[in-house]
């Protein structure tokens, strides 16, 4: 049995977080410039990865929302991974983290 709601299908994510970056719904703690910063990635990495990435590597639940890791290129081509909760396809999106991979793949 699942702990909370279903969570979202790829396409379901996909228009969750587009809709969330266009309306102004993508909202992120004080914390995460500093957790990004500490990964060597900027904000403008994560949101390069929210618009175009390729793959979900992990869903689970957590703090009464999913939380979605998914995977794709930064805005400097290299692979990278973003940590969003989200709790309804229609509730705003929280980015968690972001971090690149030490190898700074070009594809995973």
């Amino acid at each position: 049995m699942l702990p909370g709601p279903s969570p979202l299908s790829e396409a379901e994510l996909r228009k969750a977080i587009g809709r969330a970056l266009h309306q102004g719904e993508f909202v992120y703690g004080s914390t995460l410039l500093e957790k990004l910063a500490s990964h060597g990635v900027t904000m403008v990495d994560l949101l390069h990865v929210c618009e175009h990435w390729e793959l979900i590597r992990s869903v689970r639940w957590a703090g009464g929302a999913w939380r979605y890791r998914i995977e794709g290129p930064n805005s400097d081509g290299k692979w990278m991974a973003g940590v969003l909760s989200v709790k309804d396809p229609d509730a705003e999106v929280v980015a968690i983290t972001g971090f690149r991979f030490a190898r700074g793949k070009t594809k995973r």
